[in-house]
């Protein structure tokens, strides 16, 4: 029970009417794309640890410790940017528990 050329014809017209033919690279790109992924982490290859690979134990906890600076300055900046009444609001309900 196969796909014979009338039903693949009809399959292909119904993906350009839904997608577009200038949306359709990006379709095939981006299921190709999780197709790969799918496949890596089911042979339990990752990303991740294919990079951490030759890594050294000082140079994995430079680049934690770096990972952890940049999250620290990134939320002191998000502080920064708080509306001075919504602080204010914020600290008044902390104070009522």
């Amino acid at each position: 029970m196969g796909l014979n050329g009338w039903e693949l014809g009809i399959i292909l017209v119904l993906v350009l009417i839904v997608f577009g033919a200038g949306k359709l690279p990006d379709v095939f790109r981006q299921a190709g794309k999780g197709i790969k992924a799918f496949k890596d982490a089911s042979e339990g290859k990752g990303g991740a640890a294919e990079e951490d690979e030759g890594e050294t134990d000082e140079e994995r906890a430079e680049r934690l410790r770096k990972r952890k600076a940049e999250r620290k300055e990134l939320a002191a900046k998000d502080d920064l940017d708080d509306d001075p009444e919504e602080v204010k609001s914020a600290s008044s309900k902390k104070e009522a528990k």
